[in-house]
Parts: structure tokens; sequence; C-alpha cells
């Protein structure tokens, strides 16, 4: 889902969910995160963020056989 959010023009909240304050914070995360891999190729960066998202929602949630069966591929 894409939402503008137009802080030039003052417009820094979306239907009251959307904060730029948010998409800076997941930016931040994200660039942190990534750094520890030297740099990505630009065609894999899609699998990054798609690997980065999955580990932001669930990082606290998982036990590490969770994981390890997650990595795996079972459920």
């Amino acid at each position: 889902m894409h939402k503008a959010v137009n802080a030039s023009a003052g417009i820094r909240v979306v239907e009251k969910v959307f904060h730029i304050q948010n998409v800076n914070a997941y930016h931040s995360r994200f660039k942190t995160w990534i750094r520890r891999f030297n740099g990505v190729a630009t065609k894999y960066l899609p699998n990054y963020l798609g690997w980065y998202r999955w580990l932001d929602g669930n990082a606290n949630a998982l036990t590490p056989q969770a994981w390890f069966l997650t990595a795996v591929g079972s459920s």
C-alpha cells in the first residue's frame, strides 16, 4: 500500500494512521539492520526488504525453534 505524505506542504499525518515519524523510524531501523551486509545488489533489495519486514514484525514473538522451522520452511 502506498500513501503520499507531503511534508513540504505541512502534511505529516494521513488518515490518522500514517505518520511521517513512523516512516522515518522504519527507514532508520532498516538502514541500521542492512549495514551489516556491507551493501547489497539493487536486484536483491526487495528480498532484503521482505526479510527485514518479516523480522521487524515477528522478532519478539518467535522462539529459537520457531525461527529454525520458519527458516527451513516447515509449519
